[in-house]
C-alpha cells in the first residue's frame, strides 16, 4: 500500500510539472505569434508554421489586441 500511495503522489507531482510546462510553452508560442504577425507575416502562414488554423491565430491576435502597428 505504501508504494501505491507514493506512486499516486509521484504521478500527481509529475502532472503538475507537465501542466506548468504546457502553460509556459503556450505563453512563449503566443508571444512568438504576436511578434511574427507584427513583423508582417500573414496569419495564414503563421497558422501553417504552427500547425494551427487561421481562426485560432486570428482569435489569439484579437485576444491580445494585436495589430500590425508596433506599440
Amino acid at each position: 500500500m505504501e508504494s501505491e500511495e507514493n506512486a499516486l503522489e509521484t504521478a500527481a507531482a509529475a502532472l503538475r510539472d507537465a501542466q506548468a510546462a504546457v502553460h509556459t510553452a503556450r505563453r512563449e508560442l503566443s508571444a512568438a505569434i504576436v511578434t511574427a504577425y507584427r513583423s508582417g507575416e500573414p496569419a495564414a502562414r503563421i497558422a501553417e508554421r504552427t500547425g494551427t488554423s487561421v481562426i485560432e491565430i486570428r482569435n489569439l491576435l484579437a485576444a491580445t489586441q494585436t495589430s500590425r502597428r508596433a506599440r
